[in-house]
Formats: C-alpha cells, structure tokens, sequence
C-alpha cells in the first residue's frame, strides 16, 4: 500500500482528475494487515493516513483485497487489461460500507476511486521497471 500517498499526490496535481467532479468520502483501502484511510474532499485528495484496521470502521467505503490481489489488480491495470473497481466488484464483492445508503456512494464517485487506483499502477509499474 505504499503507493497510495504518491498515487494521491499525482491525482491532485492532474488537472483531469478535477474535471471529474467534487468527491466528499472518507475511504479504507485493505490489503492484509496493511490499511490506508483515504479522505476525499472537494476536487483532490485531502489526505492519506496508515491506520490500524479499527479505523475502517469510520470509513464510509471500504475496499478490501489480499495483497497478492492488490499486486496482481494494479499491474494488470497498468498493461490496460484489468477491469475497473466497479466490474471487479461485481464479480468478487471488494466493496462493503456501514449501510446502504453509503454503499451508493461507491457508483458516485467511483471515477474518482478508480483514478487514485490508476495512478497507483502506473507508479507501481514504474518501480518494477527501475527494479529490473
């Protein structure tokens, strides 16, 4: 999950991301034991904390994988041939929230979601490319 604050920082430096609308949520990210909490406000990113896993609890959305699935997703997001966070979570259910009500929040503003996550493929593809 150590792509997360960089993947923030370029989405609010991309002018493309404001163009997609104002997003008001507080996201947890999972991946094993390893938690970000991802707060949206506005037109960027307004701040991205490691928190204990209790802290999910206060999120509005959670978006829950196995690490091995987080690699696997934002590489194959990378090469282009990953489906978004919405079809992915047709099919393996990576999206829960308190209620019903916050659960919609995910298809408002899940082009905002989907953007941090794609920043983070391509930032995660491109430490595997200096590692090689």
């Amino acid at each position: 999950m150590d792509w997360v604050q960089a993947a923030a920082a370029a989405v609010n430096q991309d002018p493309a991301f404001r163009r997609l609308g104002s997003t008001d949520l507080v996201v947890g990210l999972k991946s094993g034991r390893s938690v970000r909490i991802v707060a949206f406000e506005a037109f960027e990113v307004a701040s991205v904390a490691a928190a204990a896993e209790a802290a999910l609890r206060d999120c509005e959305l959670v978006i829950e994988m196995t690490p091995r699935q987080w690699t696997d997703y934002l590489s194959r997001r990378a090469r282009g041939v990953a489906p978004s966070l919405v079809s992915l979570d047709i099919d393996r259910g990576i999206v829960r929230a308190p209620d019903p009500l916050l659960r919609l929040k995910f298809e408002r503003y899940h082009l905002s979601i989907q953007a941090l996550c794609d920043a983070g493929a391509r930032i995660e593809a491109g430490r595997r490319t200096a590692v090689s």
